[in-house]
């Protein structure tokens, strides 16, 4: 019986490798990245203070200056004297500034806007609408000065927030994220938000040998994840809508900016994400910026494809132009 299961498996094994599934493996362009974040209970990650310096994404580019400063946030400049306040940004990497200097983010480009504003960026690569949530609940235990609360969108953060299984194997396939875990959530049937603490992607030994392992693994999280009927637009609409309470209830104002180009959401999905927010935002009083700007190669970082400085300029301005009647 013994030897019939072990040549079993040494057949599935094969005929796995055959038809080009692989072993566990991380992504060789993250493996020289340093690692900018730490496991939180109840964020599943988050930045940890330090000056980091990344390599570059080409052969002929260069050294990219990351500074994340005690609380988490990372660093937009400073502002002057007769501060009224801070403005809030919290989102994902597009708001984190991932693959851009500290001086290039447009946060930075933000606080050189408003001297008379305090700018702290707590975006975080990786971050969906939830986890942007409980950072707000966070730094507003703390922070009762907060005049604006900024929360920079893309239409991939809805994946994140529903938990899916996908999206938490692509950040365990990167060395600086595989220690992360991911707080996700979904809604009952009161269209009540059902907060879940985070998960880690499951991991079971000689994963890096086998591959029949490694699709175990996978099969494993789809099952601990699995859920019918999500709707995964309402879900992270709820999640905005109890920022923008949270924001009114702690007496500061909120704006919502989205910053991926509809063309580049209808290619992937057929879809233009941005549609139901009108309405959405319109119904809630949500101040609605649109600030999607057609990411072309011209203003994507070359070898990452994140927006690059030029398109931080754009965002800067446009985020700036949206909110300067708020303040």
């Amino acid at each position: 019986v013994f030897s019939s299961i072990f040549i079993t498996l040494i057949i599935i094994e094969l005929l796995l490798r055959a038809f080009g599934f692989e072993t566990w493996k991380y992504r060789e362009d993250d493996l020289k990245q340093p690692t900018t974040n730490k496991y939180h209970p109840i964020l599943g990650w988050k930045p940890k203070e330090g000056v980091y310096d990344f390599p570059p994404y080409t052969k002929n580019g260069n050294y990219t200056k990351f500074t994340i400063l005690k609380d988490g946030n990372r660093y937009s400049g400073k502002s002057t004297t007769n501060v009224k306040g801070d403005i809030i940004f919290i989102g994902g990497s597009f708001g984190q500034g991932w693959a851009v200097n500290d001086e290039e983010t447009f946060s930075y480009l933000f606080q050189k806007k408003l001297s008379n504003f305090k700018v702290k960026n707590y975006s975080v690569t990786g971050y969906g609408s939830f986890q942007s949530l409980l950072m707000l609940e966070e730094i507003l235990k703390k922070n009762r000065n907060v005049k604006l609360v900024i929360y920079s969108y893309i239409w991939h953060h809805q994946t994140r927030d529903y938990g899916n299984a996908s999206w938490i194997q692509g950040l365990a396939n990167s060395k600086a994220f595989s220690h992360v875990a991911l707080p996700y959530a979904r809604l009952d049937k009161n269209n009540n938000l059902i907060r879940y603490k985070p998960i880690k992607y499951f991991k079971l030994p000689l994963r890096e040998y086998f591959v029949l392992i490694t699709k175990i693994e996978k099969k494993i999280m789809r099952a601990r994840l699995f859920s019918t009927n999500i709707d995964e637009t309402k879900i992270t609409q709820k999640i905005v809508h109890e920022m923008k309470l949270l924001a009114e209830k702690n007496g500061s104002k909120f704006a919502f900016v989205n910053l991926y180009p509809p063309s580049e959401s209808i290619r992937i999905s057929g879809k233009n994400h941005l549609i139901p927010y009108n309405k959405f935002t319109k119904k809630n009083k949500i101040k609605l910026i649109n600030c999607g700007y057609e990411l072309t190669e011209e203003y994507q970082v070359k070898g990452d494809g994140h927006p690059n400085n030029k398109a931080h300029i754009l965002y800067a301005d446009c985020i700036y132009n949206g909110v300067k009647n708020l303040l």
